[in-house]
């Protein structure tokens, strides 16, 4: 409860009070102050004054009404002088006013300690941070490179097969076009002879005859082939999916960094039995199974050095089987 500068010396009761004596809980003038200093026993002790004077309402034992003088480690709490004789006769206690400062360093200690390792962490996090993202940077202009790589691959094999169909465009035209040339040459021909057999009607027939023959040998000499099919080409497209493509690039991996570093042994006591191995056991006696987490021993005979349990079958209580529980059948 903050105490106002009209307050008197509660020593003097002349002085203003403008001092307070936190371990005596007393407000003080500044002359009555020098002299309580002076005193061996209160020569450590501290003071307020100004704006930072704060009496606090003092606490008090609610079954003697006297103040604490001794904290009790076994209770874990404070207590009056006549607790101590009376109900912690025999506990741990020490000085309430040493174990508060001890509790007090203890504090500033740990306080420190978490302190500076949240700096160290701080620290480790910018540097990962920063060594992080120069590695996403990296990675990425290696993905788009590949990319690009594969791209002018793809062009290039695509300006590969139009220039395979054009060259057999421009083959097959030509081909069609010696032909379509051939056949006009001969279909002229055959004109040309239609008309040479006609005006043939008023020779006389020896001489007809030969013009015949050469005629003839003249149409033997032209072969003409009949053409069944044209050129012919197509394309079937590929339906790709997208694990063909992720062939073609590399093996990405993404993983977190491990945050905490827990200590193996505590790690291993603090795992849950749920994620433990669990094993199937039988007794040797009564052939009842059971499911625990107890691993298997090295032995399958009684009195062997494995590891092994009692069976709690009503069938074995009246026995004492050790190693009932000694035969491992599998996993569970």
């Amino acid at each position: 409860m903050a105490q106002s500068a009209a307050s008197t010396c509660e020593i003097c009761c002349a002085g203003p009070g403008e001092k307070y004596c936190q371990q005596c809980d007393q407000l003080f003038c500044g002359s009555c102050k020098l002299s309580h200093l002076r005193t061996k026993s209160c020569q450590n002790h501290t003071f307020s004054s100004g704006p930072n004077m704060n009496r606090e309402e003092k606490l008090l034992c609610t079954e003697h009404k006297d103040s604490f003088l001794f904290y009790c480690h076994d209770c874990d709490t404070p207590v009056c002088k006549i607790c101590s004789v009376k109900k912690h006769s025999r506990h741990l206690m020490t000085d309430l006013a040493e174990s508060t400062e001890k509790l007090r360093s203890d504090l500033v200690e740990k306080i420190k300690s978490k302190e500076e390792t949240s700096n160290l962490n701080l620290s480790k996090i910018e540097e990962n941070t920063k060594a992080y993202r120069e590695e996403i940077k990296a990675v990425i202009k290696s993905i788009t490179e590949e990319g690009n790589n594969w791209k002018k691959l793809i062009d290039k094999k695509v300006e590969s097969l139009v220039k395979l169909v054009q060259d057999g465009e421009q083959k097959a035209l030509q081909s069609m076009s010696v032909l379509t040339q051939f056949n006009k040459e001969l279909l002229g021909k055959c004109q040309q002879w239609q008309i040479n057999v006609k005006d043939m009607d008023t020779t006389e027939d020896v001489s007809l005859l030969q013009k015949l023959k050469q005629i003839k040998t003249d149409i033997d000499k032209r072969e003409c082939k009949q053409i069944l099919d044209g050129p012919y080409v197509s394309y079937r497209n590929r339906k790709s999916s997208g694990t063909e493509i992720d062939t073609l690039f590399g093996e990405l991996k993404l993983q977190k960094g491990k945050t905490f570093r827990v200590n193996k042994d505590k790690q291993q006591h603090a795992r849950p039995e749920a994620m433990q191995k669990r094993y199937k056991y039988v007794c040797a006696w009564c052939r009842t199974e059971k499911v625990s987490t107890n691993e298997p021993g090295t032995s399958t005979a009684y009195g062997g050095p494995g590891k092994v349990m009692v069976c709690k079958n009503s069938k074995c209580s009246g026995h004492n089987h050790t190693s009932c529980w000694h035969d491992f059948i599998g996993e569970a």
